[in-house]
């Protein structure tokens, strides 16, 4: 991302009263242990670590759509 990473981003979301029970998956293809944990400890429902491969990216993003068309999202301001 050009400006801020994606952990910034999950601290900007989970900082604001208004978005702090917003879902956020972290895609990535850092797979640290350090970062993985900091991001669950900031409030990250998921952390994914992307293949690299092609085919094996594309597996990883159809696994994800069907893992978001049954998880329960919270209502967030009556929305």
């Amino acid at each position: 991302m050009p400006k801020i990473d994606g952990v910034q981003v999950l601290e900007k979301i989970k900082t604001d009263p208004s978005l702090k029970k917003l879902p956020v998956i972290m895609i990535t293809t850092t797979d640290d242990p350090r970062e993985i944990g900091n991001c669950h400890e900031m409030g990250c429902s998921n952390y994914i670590t992307k293949p690299i491969d092609y085919e094996n990216f594309v597996n990883a993003i159809r696994q994800l759509g069907l893992f978001l068309s049954v998880v329960q999202i919270p209502i967030i301001n009556g929305e």
